[in-house]
């Protein structure tokens, strides 16, 4: 299965959010996924291991791992092209 994390610097409840909705918009795209919510400046990304980072703020991280940005899933615009990134690069 593969693993995303959901980085932000935000509220709790926005980043829960965030990736409450990644999580449904995957598995209506038939991608089993686990999405993990933890802050950006406090998260250690070898310890997650994800995939694939969708970043809800300013990019803190220098890594190899694909990043996508998460503000399309607090505003609610352009969240399926988002959500089409993600699912590309999982499946890269």
């Amino acid at each position: 299965m593969k693993k995303i994390l959901v980085a932000a610097g935000t509220s709790q409840n926005k980043m829960n959010g965030v990736a409450e909705t990644i999580q449904s918009m995957c598995q209506a795209r038939g991608e089993a996924v686990e999405v993990v919510a933890e802050n950006l400046y406090a998260v250690d990304l070898k310890q997650v291991a994800p995939d694939v980072i969708v970043l809800v703020g300013v990019n803190q991280f220098q890594t190899d791992i694909p990043t996508v940005n998460g503000v399309p899933f607090l505003t609610k615009l352009g969240m399926e092209q988002a959500i089409d990134e993600i699912v590309r690069r999982l499946r890269q």
